[in-house]
């Protein structure tokens, strides 16, 4: 009997009882949970960082829109002011446009007058313009005929000066001629027995060069 109750007793042992079994069972499906729990969480929290940041780009995107709707809001107001300021000028205008009116009418008037005096004046240009051409040939020709005449008398004034020169010289020969002619010839000296001889009488003075006859220009 004792022997049979061990081996009872061995075998109630190695059998694993349910509620082991279920211990067990539990355990692992905890453990997958923690595992996909761990890994949702890491994903949620990538996800959760993405949200903060769109959340941040639509906080700025809203205060973009703030800004422009506050600027847009203000272009309106300066454009309504725009407005009523144009729409006080036209009222102001309106009551001239009657007297424009009839400044434009004599505008036109004096133009089309100014446009008669302009076409006149145009045609007294031209024949200004026809005038002034023959008057530069006519200086043009005045100018070429002065440089000729001045040429002539530069070399006109080089014969003159060649004749002064050629003039002073004969008249300084003149009158060494007449110093030559005035002074009175050296007495002979005696000798014991000269030879019976006539004085010579003295030389006639040199007759003066004529002075040359300056060519005609």
């Amino acid at each position: 009997m004792t022997s049979q109750d061990n081996s009872s007793g061995k075998q109630a042992d190695d059998v694993p009882s349910p509620t082991s079994a279920l211990k067990w069972a539990v355990i692992a499906v905890l453990a997958v949970l923690a595992i996909y729990g761990l890994q949702g969480k890491t994903a949620a929290e990538g996800e959760l960082a993405a949200l903060h940041g769109e959340v941040a780009s639509l906080r700025k995107t809203v205060d973009d829109a703030a800004s422009a709707r506050k600027a847009s809001q203000d272009e309106i107001d300066r454009l309504k002011s725009a407005e009523a300021d144009a729409r006080r000028q036209v009222d102001e205008g309106k009551a001239d446009v009657s007297t424009a009116m009839a400044k434009v009418s004599e505008l036109e008037s004096k133009t089309s007058a100014l446009g008669k005096e302009i076409d006149d004046l145009k045609s007294r240009l031209s024949s200004a313009a026809e005038d002034t051409s023959k008057l530069n040939a006519a200086l043009e020709a005045a100018n070429k005929s002065k440089a000729d005449a001045e040429a002539a008398a530069g070399a006109l004034r080089g014969e003159v000066d060649g004749l002064k020169a050629e003039l002073a010289a004969a008249q300084k020969d003149l009158e060494a001629a007449k110093a030559n002619a005035a002074a009175p010839a050296p007495a002979p000296t005696p000798s014991p027995a000269p030879p019976a001889e006539t004085t010579p009488a003295p030389a006639a003075p040199a007759q003066p060069m004529p002075a040359p006859t300056p060519p005609m220009p």
